[in-house]
C-alpha cells in the first residue's frame, strides 16, 4: 500500500518573484562630478546587497528543505504506524476497527485528512478533520518528490496491492516555522545593509566635507577667503577670452600695501592678518558685479575689472588708495597702511594673463619707486627698465667670482689742520657688461635679491685688509669707516662676521669703525641694541649714517656705545644759505658736543659750506670739495703728499685738490 502526503490546490504555497529594490546609493544626487571614489564603492556596496540577498535565499531553501524533510519523516513515522494497524484490521476483515483507527487520526493535528482505497481504488474508509473539505484522492501515476504535498505508502497485506492508504496533512507549522526563520533573517540582512549603508553615507559625507576643505583650499585664501592665485589666473584667463570675442577691455590693478612688514615686525602675525581681512573686505566692497579681487600672497591684491576701460580702472585704483588708507583698528591700535597700484589694459599692454600679470605687477614697482601711496599705469618703457634690474643683477650675481667688485676711499678730513684723518670704504662694481657703477646704483638692487650680505661681507673683510696693509706700509694713524645695511646687520651674526675680519687681518679694533642707519634701531631695537653693545665691548667704533633723516628716540644716544654721527648731506647742501638747514645742523653739532659724540658733515661741496661747518664746531667733513673716492693706491699717495707738506686755511683747499689724483 502507498500513502502520499498532499496538500489541496488551494492550500498549496504560492512563490511569488521578489521585487529587487534599487539600493539607496542610485537614488542619491550626484553631487561631485568625477568622484570615482564614491561611484566604485558604491557599486561595490550594491554587489555585496546582491549577494548577501543570494545568500539569504539559498539559507531559506535549504532551510525549507531541512524543514521539509523533518516534517515527512514525522509524518511518514505516524502514518506508518496506522498503516501498520489497519493492516492488521484488513486481515480481520474489521471494517468499524478500520473506520475507528482512521478516526482516531484525530489526535494528530497536522493530519488534516485520510482516505483508504481498496486494491481496486475504491474508497472502503476515510477521515476528515474539517467535514467541508475534500476527501483526499488517490493519484498513482505521480513520483514522490520533496516538494510535492502528496506522499503514498503500499499496505503490505497477506496479497499485495490488495489496498492504499492515502493521507493529506496540513503544512501550516512548517510554514509557520519557515517564516519565523524568513523574518529573522531578513531583519539581519535589512539592519546589515542599513547600519553598512548608514556608515558608508557618513564616511561619504565626511569625504564631501573634506572635498570642500581641499577646494577652498586650493582656490580659495585662507585668510581672507578672498580667491586666490589659482582661481583668479582661471578666472582672467575666462574674462580674456569673453573679452576677446566681445571686442571690450579688461583692466588688472595690482595692489601691494605699504609698511606692512612693519605691522607684522611690530604688532605680531595676528595683527597682519586681521589687516589683510579688513583690507580685502574693503576692496571686495569696490567692485561690481563680474568683477574680482584676489589676494595674490603675503601683502598683494589684484582686481580684476571685467569689462573695463582706463578711466574705469583710474577710478577704482583712487578709491582703493583712499580705502586702505583708512586707520585699521588691530588689537585696539590704529594701524594705518598705505597702497602702490600698477595697472595693466587688455589688449594694450598684453594680449594673455601671464603677461598682463607681469606688466601690472612692473608697474606696481613704479608706483613704489615714484614714492609709494599712488598708482601707474604700464607702459613699454617700464618693461625695459624691468628687463635692465634682471639683467643687472643677473651680472650682480657674478661679480664677486669675477673679480670685479672693488673698494674705494674717500678721505675723512680735520676741518682745522686740514689732516686725512681717516677714510671711508665705498663699493664701485666694475662691470665687464654694464661698465662701473657707484654703490648707489647697484645697492638697491643687492638688498632687493639678497645679495647684499655676500657683497657687505667682502666689504668688510676688503676694508680691513687694506686698512692693515696700509699700517704695515707706514700709513699709520688712519681709521676706516664702513657701511652696514640694515638687512646685513640683521640677517648675519655681524658680531661674529667683524670678530672674525678682525682676526683674519689683524687689524686693531679701534681703528674699524662701522656705520649704520637710523632705520636698523627703529626695526630692531632689542636686537640692535644687544648687537652695538657686543661691537663697542670688541673695542669696533660705532656711527649714526645720516643723521636726522630718521625716527627714531634719541635716547639710543645715551644708551648706546656710539662715537660718531654723521650729518647728512640734505642738511648740509643750503646750510650756508637756508636758516632752517643751518639750525639743524647746529643743533645736532651741539647736541653731540654735549654728549661727547664726534660729529662728521657729509656731502661738502664747496667753501661756503665748510666755512659755516667750520663755524658750527664740526670737526671733520668729507665730500667732493676734497676729491672724488679713490682707489687704495691713489688714496695711499694722496694720504703720503698731504703728510709732507704744512698747509694753511687759506690754501689748503687748493692744493689738496689739486694732489687729489683723478681715479681711473
Amino acid at each position: 500500500m502507498k500513502v502520499t502526503l498532499n496538500r489541496s490546490p488551494h492550500e498549496k504555497m504560492r512563490v511569488h518573484p521578489i521585487k529587487k529594490k534599487p539600493m539607496p546609493g542610485n537614488q542619491l544626487p550626484h553631487q561631485y562630478a568625477g568622484d570615482v571614489l564614491a561611484q566604485m564603492v558604491s557599486r561595490r556596496l550594491f554587489l555585496a546587497g546582491v549577494t548577501l540577498v543570494m545568500a539569504f535565499a539559498v539559507l531559506l531553501a535549504t532551510h525549507y528543505w531541512l524543514l521539509r524533510e523533518e516534517f515527512n519523516a514525522g509524518i511518514a513515522a505516524k502514518v506508518h504506524i496506522t498503516a501498520s494497524r489497519l493492516n492488521q484490521a484488513s486481515l480481520a476483515n474489521d471494517a468499524q476497527s478500520t473506520e475507528r483507527i482512521l478516526q482516531s487520526l484525530h489526535d494528530l493535528p497536522l493530519i488534516t485528512g485520510a482516505t483508504l482505497f481498496a486494491a481496486d481504488g475504491q474508497p472502503i474508509a476515510q477521515y476528515l478533520a474539517d467535514p467541508n473539505s475534500a476527501a483526499p484522492t488517490l493519484d498513482t501515476l505521480r513520483d514522490s518528490n520533496w516538494l510535492d504535498s502528496y506522499w503514498q505508502q503500499s499496505l503490505d497485506l497477506e496479497h499485495p496491492n490488495q489496498g492504499t492508504l492515502v493521507v493529506r496533512a496540513s503544512m501550516n507549522e512548517l510554514y509557520k516555522r519557515l517564516s519565523w526563520f524568513a523574518g529573522i533573517g531578513l531583519a539581519a540582512t535589512l539592519i546589515s545593509l542599513t547600519v553598512t549603508w548608514t556608515v558608508f553615507s557618513s564616511l561619504r559625507r565626511k569625504v564631501a566635507d573634506t572635498e570642500d576643505d581641499l577646494k577652498r583650499m586650493a582656490w580659495y585664501d585662507p585668510v581672507t577667503r578672498l580667491p586666490n592665485r589659482n582661481l583668479f589666473q582661471q578666472r582672467l584667463r575666462d574674462a580674456l577670452q569673453t573679452a576677446q570675442t566681445e571686442r571690450h577691455g579688461v583692466a588688472l590693478l595690482f595692489i601691494d600695501l605699504d609698511n606692512f612688514k612693519l605691522v607684522n615686525d611690530t604688532l605680531g602675525h595676528d595683527a597682519g592678518d586681521a589687516l589683510l581681512i579688513t583690507i580685502g573686505e574693503r576692496l571686495r566692497g569696490l567692485l561690481r558685479q563680474g568683477d574680482t579681487v584676489c589676494r595674490m600672497g603675503g601683502d598683494e591684491f589684484v582686481i580684476l575689472l571685467h569689462p573695463s576701460r582706463g578711466i574705469d580702472a583710474e577710478a577704482v585704483a583712487v578709491r582703493a588708495l583712499e580705502t586702505i588708507a583708512h586707520p585699521v583698528s588691530v588689537h585696539e591700535q590704529q594701524v594705518y597702511v598705505g597702497g602702490s597700484i600698477g595697472i595693466a589694459l587688455f589688449p594694450d599692454d598684453g594680449k594673455d594673463a601671464v603677461a598682463l600679470l607681469r606688466c601690472a605687477d612692473t608697474a606696481m614697482y613704479q608706483a613704489k619707486e615714484s614714492g609709494r601711496n599712488t598708482f601707474q599705469f604700464y607702459t613699454p618703457e617700464m618693461n625695459l627698465k624691468a628687463l635692465q634690474h634682471f639683467a643687472i643683477e643677473t651680472s650682480l650675481r657674478q661679480a664677486l667670482e669675477k673679480n670685479e667688485m672693488r673698494l674705494y676711499y674717500q678721505p675723512l678730513v680735520d676741518v682745522e689742520t686740514r689732516a686725512i684723518l681717516g677714510v671711508e670704504a665705498l663699493l664701485r662694481w666694475k662691470s665687464a657688461e654694464f661698465g662701473t657703477f657707484a654703490s648707489g646704483e647697484f645697492i638697491a638692487i643687492a638688498e632687493q635679491s639678497g645679495l647684499i650680505n655676500q657683497l657687505g661681507t667682502w666689504a668688510l673683510n676688503e676694508a680691513c685688509r687694506q686698512m692693515r696693509a696700509w699700517r704695515d706700509a707706514g700709513l699709520s694713524g688712519l681709521t676706516v669707516a664702513v657701511n652696514l645695511s640694515p638687512r646685513q646687520f640683521h640677517t648675519g651674526d655681524m658680531v661674529d662676521l667683524v670678530r672674525k675680519a678682525l682676526a683674519s687681518s689683524g687689524l686693531e679694533p679701534g681703528m674699524l669703525e662701522l656705520e649704520i642707519t637710523e632705520s636698523v634701531l627703529i626695526k630692531y631695537n632689542a636686537e640692535a641694541i644687544d648687537k652695538l653693545n657686543e661691537l663697542g665691548e670688541l673695542g669696533v667704533k660705532l656711527a649714526i649714517d645720516d643723521f636726522g633723516t630718521g625716527y627714531s628716540s634719541l635716547s639710543y644716544l645715551k644708551r648706546l656705545p656710539i662715537h660718531r654721527l654723521k650729518i647728512d648731506k640734505s642738511f648740509v647742501r643750503e646750510s650756508h644759505i637756508d636758516p632752517d638747514d643751518a639750525a639743524i645742523a647746529t643743533a645736532i653739532i651741539g647736541m653731540a658736543k654735549g654728549l661727547g659724540i664726534g660729529v662728521t658733515a657729509e656731502g661738502v661741496e664747496n667753501e661756503e659750506q665748510l666755512a659755516f661747518l667750520k663755524q658750527a664746531g664740526c670737526q671733520i667733513v668729507q665730500g667732493y670739495y676734497f676729491g672724488t673716492p679713490l682707489p687704495a693706491d691713489d688714496l695711499a699717495k694722496l694720504v703720503r703728499q698731504v703728510r709732507k707738506r704744512d698747509f694753511d686755511t687759506t690754501n689748503a683747499r687748493l692744493d689738496l685738490q689739486r694732489l687729489t689724483p683723478q681715479p681711473a
